[in-house]
């Protein structure tokens, strides 16, 4: 029999299991030996279980803790039979995340006084060199599992990677903790932080709470690479700090965002993904959601990817633009799996410690992309509050948007939450608390079922999305907006936050600002493709009237509003439901055709001026809800939304919303006299249209607002 048919695996620090195939004698193994190749020391290892799994035996040998995690060890049975002894479960134990966390800084390159220090985490290795353009170098095995080499050089610009070897199994991988690379990620490089352009946080923008934030996510190639941008930099970095008002005054770009009124913008994936090829980017798309390193720019938005500090300048030069513009900036991070386990440097580094796997051993897959990473583990979590704190740090971001949040565990969002507020009081935190299908306990998962442990944490709101829109996976069922009067008490409530209206009430959220209230993202049809679908037999200015419509409840309800980009110019992506690698003709924002709606973004710009204007629309707390918020019905077609003895938060006193849901014109008695009308079907913005006299006539498919100093 041949040895490489036995195997033999550490599973834990006292337990070794033998798996040996059946012989035709069935001869019984009865002494098995551990030999150490780091010092050639042998230890006679007790048989614990004996079991016979029909075409193997299963033996369980105890080691009386003599292992060291890293020395290479061949087990040797009666019959002088050498196994190599492969690492198993050891990795995924409680003992092994306590014995090998290091909690240190300085992973990845850093610089000494006229030196390069490089260290990487790789515990289980028994042998890394450092691969520094074309020489080599063997490291030396430190605390904690840490391997590291110091070079008497400033080694700024050299490309490097990792040669991590467990026994005889070898693997190259780039720096986990790197910042820069080549193009397309093919080897790590060394650069000098401070050589960059610095962030300045006193551009930083302020936030008094999460609530005070109009959210607008769109991707930094669609916005741009269109040629009717007018900007230089079509898909680049560069072209969003563009901006550009053409000769009838219309603004593009940074400028049309600047008169939209927003104020924060989240960028879809910008680390360096996969999907693109950045020496040809304009062949192929995609989205981002692809992780290929996540301490580094992507190139492809870069004017040149072969130049490491390119990306990390020009992305910068964005930011501080953004924050110069009054912008806060939120990054979309996918730090709940990596696009190819393969090729990413987790596994070589420790093999199966970074990943999570059932019940039955085999990998995880919640994320769809055929690996969940174990975030609740502490070097994974590390590993993710580090990357946090670096680009909050280094790249002066204001918010991250999770990706699958659902995926991630409730002590590693809370620890993102605690470094947020050490760097500043206005970082935003929010993600999608969807209930993934992953091996975590559902008391651990970050999910929106457990928002009361996520204190400060926002959550994608799809009651909201499916009760105003209608359901996102059944395209005929249409929401409050696109027709359905049914469970109006039910929607009224998601007016409300979500957090509660009336005593004894069910609630999604323990605060409003938990919930950010959407009805079109970039997953998905966008809302104007939808409404094509459920609502088909309607002419289109019918079809326009209840996008604004959905916008504006999103807008006017209580919690964090989120905005798709172009959500306010009727965008489409020809009827693409998931145009994630679809080509820029899908994607790319046709500008030629945004300011065919002018009317219809100059209502949404007045929607978000009312909103900013007054904090009676951005109630921090529940209780604050409770006590001024009153929600009414009318003609089984119109909700009326109060705000009551709310001067203290504003220039009025009194609110009345009202959301007309039917497509015909409904009369109400306003006997009260002093109200004046700021938004009806066709206007709206802090100049007061007209005084309310008697009544008050909604337009079809509208919203209405009226205030009383």
């Amino acid at each position: 029999m041949s040895t490489k048919q036995i195997q033999a695996y550490l599973d834990e620090y006292q337990k070794i299991t033998v798996l040996i195939p059946k012989s035709k004698s069935g001869d019984e193994v009865l002494s098995f030996t551990l030999v150490d190749h780091q010092t050639s020391n042998k230890y006679e290892l007790k048989i614990k279980t004996v079991l016979d799994l029909g075409d193997q035996i299963k033996y369980t040998l105890a080691t009386q803790g003599f292992i060291k995690i890293g020395n290479d060890y061949t087990v040797v049975d009666e019959f002088q039979r050498k196994i190599p002894l492969q690492l198993g479960y050891i990795m995924r134990t409680e003992a092994f995340d306590k014995d090998f966390y290091y909690g240190e800084d300085d992973l990845g390159v850093s610089f000494l006084e006229g030196s390069t220090c490089f260290k990487i985490w790789s515990p289980t290795a028994t042998r890394v060199r450092l691969l520094l353009e074309n020489k080599s170098y063997e490291m030396k095995r430190a605390f904690r599992g840490v391997w590291e080499l110091v070079l008497e050089e400033q080694l700024e610009g050299c490309w490097y990677r990792y040669e991590i070897s467990h026994q005889e199994v070898s693997k190259e991988v780039i720096d986990p903790y790197g910042v820069a690379s080549t193009a397309n990620g093919t080897f790590s490089v060394v650069v000098n932080l401070e050589h960059t352009i610095p962030i300045l946080p006193e551009l930083r923008p302020s936030l008094a709470q999460e609530t005070d934030a109009i959210i607008y996510e769109l991707s930094i190639r669609d916005f741009t690479i269109h040629p009717s941008s007018k900007v230089k930099y079509r898909g680049k970095y560069l072209g969003l700090t563009e901006q550009v008002i053409d000769e009838e005054g219309n603004p593009y770009g940074l400028a049309y965002l600047k008169e939209l009124g927003i104020t924060h913008i989240q960028l879809m994936p910008f680390f360096d993904f996969e999907g693109i090829d950045e020496l040809d980017p304009e062949s192929s798309y995609n989205w981002g959601y692809n992780p290929g390193q996540y301490n580094v720019p992507e190139g492809s938005y870069a004017t040149d990817s072969r130049d490491p500090y390119a990306r990390i300048n020009e992305l910068k030069l964005l930011i501080n633009t953004l924050h110069q513009q009054g912008f806060g900036v939120i990054m979309d991070v996918v730090y709940n799996h990596v696009y190819d386990r393969e090729t990413f440097p987790f596994d070589g580094m420790v093999p199966t410690y970074f990943y999570r796997y059932d019940f039955q051993g085999m990998p995880a897959n919640g994320s769809g992309c055929g690996n969940d990473l174990a975030t609740e583990r502490s070097m994974v979590r590390k590993f993710i509050v580090d990357s946090v704190k670096f680009w909050l740090k280094e790249y002066g971001v204001d918010g991250f948007r999770f990706d699958l949040m659902g995926l991630m565990d409730v002590d590693t969002i809370n620890a993102i939450r605690r470094v947020g507020d050490e760097v500043s009081g206005s970082i935003l935190l929010y993600g999608e608390g969807w209930d993934m299908d992953t091996p975590l306990l559902k008391e651990q998962k970050a999910a929106r079922f457990n928002a009361q442990m996520l204190p400060r944490i926002g959550h994608f709101n799809d009651e909201f999305r499916d009760q105003i829109k209608g359901g996102t996976f059944e395209l005929h069922h249409r929401g409050l907006a696109l027709g359905d009067f049914s469970s109006i008490e039910v929607k009224q409530q998601l007016l409300a936050g979500s957090s509660g209206r009336l005593p004894g009430e069910s609630f999604l959220f323990f605060s409003p600002s938990q919930s950010v209230n959407y009805v079109e993202c970039h997953d998905n049809h966008t809302l104007w493709d939808r409404i094509k679908i459920s609502n088909d037999e309607e002419e289109e200015d019918i079809r326009q009237r209840r996008q604004l419509l959905a916008t504006a409840m999103v807008i006017f309800a209580q919690g964090i509003p989120f905005l798709h980009c172009g959500q306010e110019f009727f965008r489409s992506k020809s009827g693409v439901e998931n145009s994630y690698q679809s080509p820029d003709e899908i994607n790319a924002v046709n500008w030629n055709d945004v300011f065919s709606y002018r009317e219809a973004i100059e209502l949404v710009k007045g929607y978000i001026q009312i909103r900013k204007s007054h904090g009676a629309f951005r109630f921090a707390t529940a209780i604050q809800v409770k006590n001024h918020l009153h929600l009414l019905q009318h003609q089984d077609s119109v909700i009326e939304y109060t705000l009551k003895d709310v001067k203290e938060y504003g220039p009025y006193g009194e609110i009345r919303l009202f959301f007309n849901i039917k497509n015909q014109a409904i009369s109400l008695p306003i006997l009260e006299a002093g109200f004046y009308v700021l938004a009806d079907g066709f206007r709206s913005g802090m100049t007061p249209l007209k005084e309310v006299e008697g009544e008050i006539v909604l337009e079809p498919l509208s919203t209405t607002l009226i205030v009383k100093d």
